[in-house]
Parts: C-alpha cells; sequence; structure tokens
C-alpha cells in the first residue's frame, strides 16, 4: 500500500527531489549577499514580484492560477476534485505546522544579524525581545543603510525564520501541479512551474529574509507531508456523483 501511494506521487516527489538539489548549494551565493547594497527599481520590483506570489499579497492569485492550468489540462473530472482536496489538506498543514514550528525553534531571521552587526542590538536573540514599536523603530533606523525594497519586507515580517513559509507554499504547488503536468506530460508547465519555485526560494535569500536551511527543512518537510498524504480518489468520485457529473467526463 506504501509502494502505491508513492508511485502515485513519484513526479511529484521527483521535482521536489531537484528543488532540493538546487537548494542545497545555494549558500554558495548567499556570502555575495550584500545586504547594504543599492538596489536598482527593476531588481528590486522582481524580486519583490517573486516573494509576494507565493506569500500573503498574492499566494491566492498563483493559486487561482495553477488551478485553472490544471482544469484546462486535466479537465472537470475526479481526478482534478480529488487533487483539489489533496492541496487543501496539505495547505493547512503546511500553514499550520510553519506557525507552530516557527516558535518552537524561534531561529533569529537574517537581517537581525545585521542589526547586530550595526550595533543596532546586541545580539540577533535580542530582536525578539523588543515590542512591535520597538522592532519597527529598529528597521527604520537601518533604513537609511538598506534599499527600501527590502526593508519593506523586514517590516511586514518579523517573526522567527525557520522554516520559509513562501518555501513551503511553492513547494506543495511544485509537487502538487508540478507532478500534475508531468504525469499528462506537459513538461513545459512542469518545467515552469520549477522555475518559479527556485526563484521563490532565492529571493527570501536575497531579501535577507531566510537562510539555505530554512528553506531545505521546507522541502524536506512537505516532501514528507505530500508522500504520506492518501489520494482521496473515491472521495473524488463521491464529489462527481453529488455534483451529477459521470465519472468519465473530461471536459
Amino acid at each position: 500500500m506504501v509502494k502505491k501511494l508513492l508511485q502515485d506521487k513519484r513526479e511529484g516527489l521527483l521535482l521536489l527531489a531537484g528543488f532540493l538539489l538546487i537548494v542545497a548549494p545555494m549558500s554558495l551565493f548567499v556570502s555575495h549577499i550584500d545586504l547594504l547594497s543599492e538596489v536598482c527599481d527593476v531588481v528590486g520590483f522582481s524580486f519583490t514580484a517573486l516573494t509576494d506570489s507565493a506569500g500573503s499579497k498574492g499566494f491566492l492569485i498563483t493559486l487561482s492560477v495553477l488551478v485553472f492550468i490544471s482544469w484546462r489540462v486535466i479537465g472537470f473530472n475526479r481526478e482534478f476534485l480529488a487533487k483539489l482536496f489533496q492541496l487543501g489538506v496539505i495547505l493547512v498543514i503546511g500553514f499550520a505546522a510553519k506557525t507552530g514550528l516557527k516558535h518552537v525553534t524561534e531561529s533569529p531571521r537574517p537581517y537581525t544579524e545585521l542589526l547586530t552587526h550595526q550595533l543596532l542590538i546586541p545580539n540577533p536573540e535580542h530582536f525578539y525581545k523588543l515590542d512591535a514599536i520597538q522592532k519597527e523603530e529598529m528597521i527604520d533606523e537601518i533604513s537609511q543603510q538598506v534599499s527600501p525594497w527590502r526593508t519593506s519586507h523586514w517590516q511586514g515580517e518579523k517573526d522567527y525564520s525557520f522554516p520559509s513559509g513562501h518555501t513551503i507554499f511553492a513547494s506543495i504547488c511544485l509537487a502538487f501541479f508540478g507532478g500534475l503536468f508531468m504525469q499528462h506530460k506537459r513538461y513545459g508547465l512542469a518545467l515552469m512551474v520549477g522555475v518559479w519555485a527556485v526563484c521563490v526560494g532565492y529571493s527570501r535569500l536575497w531579501l535577507g529574509m531566510h537562510r539555505p536551511m530554512d528553506l531545505v527543512g521546507s522541502i524536506v518537510f512537505v516532501a514528507a507531508v505530500y508522500a504520506l498524504m492518501p489520494s482521496f480518489s473515491q472521495l473524488g468520485m463521491w464529489m462527481m456523483q453529488k455534483l451529477k457529473y459521470p465519472a468519465h467526463i473530461h471536459r
């Protein structure tokens, strides 16, 4: 049964493995990211758009686009409904676990290290002892040296670093939609989702919001949850019957 469970998800798991292999060595590039460097508007806008596409401001738009494309690829059938239910369950698990793990690990965000280096706080952990107003004032002070393309995100996310919620969402989309596209031989679409996921991950590093380990942990977590997720095929059949659709209809 476990073998069958994994076999049905081999494409999605393969894509996550590829994502992991690309993200893992990103630590080699992080050392070249200077958070104090000047940022042109094109670069700043591009990384902001990427990170927002997997964050609270834009994840629903991304999700809607991917669901629509999936519907066009496989049609409205029990597979489509089962996949949607799978997606909903893992999104709830992913976002709930993200919040819980952040409080358990209490890993400071990378930008707090810059605050420490600039002698604004004694150590990264001290940032989380400040109240909301003090944190905002601290980031305002460093904003004289750091591009607003970065500090605007710092102001919006003052919680802990591990794991990366944006990478969790990108990994879920890659496993579900990328895997689905591969199963239906739409390799170009799968590649596009993969490139987007990698770019989202790198945007989090570039902004000073995460370390490579945060991304790695997020991908591994999603892979584990996705691998153990039931197919819900019977539920898909039941929903089709309730909606008065014959199970064989594809479009």
